[in-house]
């Protein structure tokens, strides 16, 4: 039986209204694709997951951007130059750890194939470690698989086991990819997380006996808004992203990568472009204040639908990562937050 989103229990996360899909790509013109890996041969599960920012081709046509890193024990490519330009120029790539080199030259060939007088790329690569599932160390995701998940591209995806969420674990029990949304006023704010941090008793609220489910994985966060925001209220935006972790249980420890990139695509920067004419929201404005609260709702949610929407999933060495009962997510939402 498939398994069901948080809002199919009656409960809600937050106080903003929800887009459409509850997704991501809830956000005009975002797009996201997947490409799942399961075989049983040598124990394989794990995947990629782009997210397209808009329609055209974000090289010619770069967007706003920033990054917050919450705590830094990660392998993402291409957000220094992000923090010095502001800008996205890539479709951001998700994979498993010891994959980012490959993926990072598959996405390398794929703009590329777009463009092919660029000469200067930076590719946006950010990962979690699946080794607690899969034989990471078998590199499988490359150009072919990279190239499936461009092709896949749709405002539809599913949450849970797939794509660069196939082999991670939150909590303890098996995590993945999730997404929500929030309306605010004219403009949605989206949310999506690959979720493979955080220890048991940081969810549950107090502290196991057994401890072989201690913490040593990552979360990253992608946020994406069609509001005109530059890159400094974006940084902001992305702030916020790390609050809807803490509010899920998160702690930032030692072994984590907790990073949040956040873009806006309601400007377009042309590269040829001499001047631009820029209007954005003003910082002091109400709701400026409402899209970073927004932020922190689509977080903590997106967090706990790629939990219950994760399944049961049988690793390597033969060990079983269990699903998350609804009851425990449900009882937690009951005693923290309002709904």
């Amino acid at each position: 039986m498939k398994r069901k989103r948080l809002r199919s229990y009656g409960i809600k996360c937050g106080v903003f209204p929800v887009g459409k899909r509850n997704l991501i790509t809830d956000v005009p013109d975002v797009s996201v694709g997947n490409f799942t890996l399961v075989k049983d041969d040598s124990v394989l599960r794990t995947g990629v997951t782009i997210i397209f920012p808009t329609k055209a081709c974000v090289y010619n046509e770069r967007v706003f951007a920033s990054s917050f890193v919450m705590n830094g024990y990660g392998k993402s490519t291409g957000l220094i130059q992000i923090e010095e330009l502001g800008m996205l120029e890539t479709p951001i790539f998700i994979t498993s750890t010891l994959n980012v080199g490959k993926v990072w030259d598959a996405a390398v060939e794929y703009v590329l194939s777009k463009v092919k007088e660029a000469r200067s790329i930076n590719p946006v690569v950010m990962e979690c470690n699946d080794l607690r599932v899969s034989q990471s160390e078998l590199r499988p995701i490359g150009k072919e698989e990279v190239f499936k998940a461009i092709e896949n591209a749709s405002k539809e995806f599913e949450l849970g086991n797939v794509g660069a969420g196939t082999g991670m674990v939150t909590f303890g029990f098996k995590g993945g990819l999730g997404s929500s949304s929030r309306i605010v006023g004219d403009y949605t704010v989206g949310a999506l997380v690959v979720s493979n941090f955080g220890r048991k008793e940081d969810l549950l609220g107090y502290v196991k006996e057994d401890t072989s489910t201690r913490e040593i994985g990552s979360i990253i966060v992608i946020v994406g808004t069609n509001a005109p925001l530059i890159p400094n209220q974006l940084k902001r935006i992305a702030k916020r992203g790390a609050i809807g972790i803490v509010r899920a249980g998160g702690k930032a420890t030692h072994g984590s990568g907790d990073i949040v990139l956040a873009f806006s695509n309601a400007i377009r920067i042309p590269r040829k472009a001499d001047m631009l004419n820029i209007n954005y929201i003003p910082d002091d404005h109400k709701i400026f204040q409402d899209l970073m609260d927004a932020t922190v709702e689509a977080v903590e949610e997106a967090i706990y639908d790629a939990l219950l929407c994760a399944e049961d999933t049988l690793g390597r060495d033969g060990k079983v990562w269990k699903a998350v009962e609804p009851d425990i997510i449900l009882k937690k939402l009951q005693q923290s937050i309002l709904f």
